[in-house]
């Protein structure tokens, strides 16, 4: 079984546009329209953290479950998912765009 380069590209274009919808969505849920860090922010001052602490603490969400989606794999456990894990890793992506847009304002 081979994964080629037509398949890498659909997988490409296909995660890119799942990324930019999830990033508009979920960013408006969570922030409004003004600042996408917004949450992180409110949340860091809430218990006195920097945002890049709340950032780690939801992006590790994602990470835990696809780290233990690849510990199922390996013992061979099927388990019920509340999402697809492909959705997980779409949300990571999201979450390192917000990360670098962290570092992108701290740079500034």
């Amino acid at each position: 079984m081979t994964f080629n380069q037509t398949q890498w590209e659909a997988l490409v274009a296909d995660t890119i546009e799942q990324v930019k919808y999830l990033a508009k969505a979920k960013g408006g849920e969570y922030s409004g329209d003004v600042d996408r860090l917004l949450n992180f922010r409110r949340n860091g001052q809430n218990l006195e953290l920097p945002m890049e602490v709340i950032w780690s603490v939801y992006a590790g969400k994602h990470w835990d479950a696809i780290t233990q989606y690849i510990k199922d794999l390996h013992q061979g456990k099927n388990r019920e998912r509340s999402e697809p894990i492909s959705g997980r890793a779409d949300d990571l992506i999201v979450y390192l765009l917000l990360f670098k847009a962290m570092v992108q304002e701290r740079a500034n």
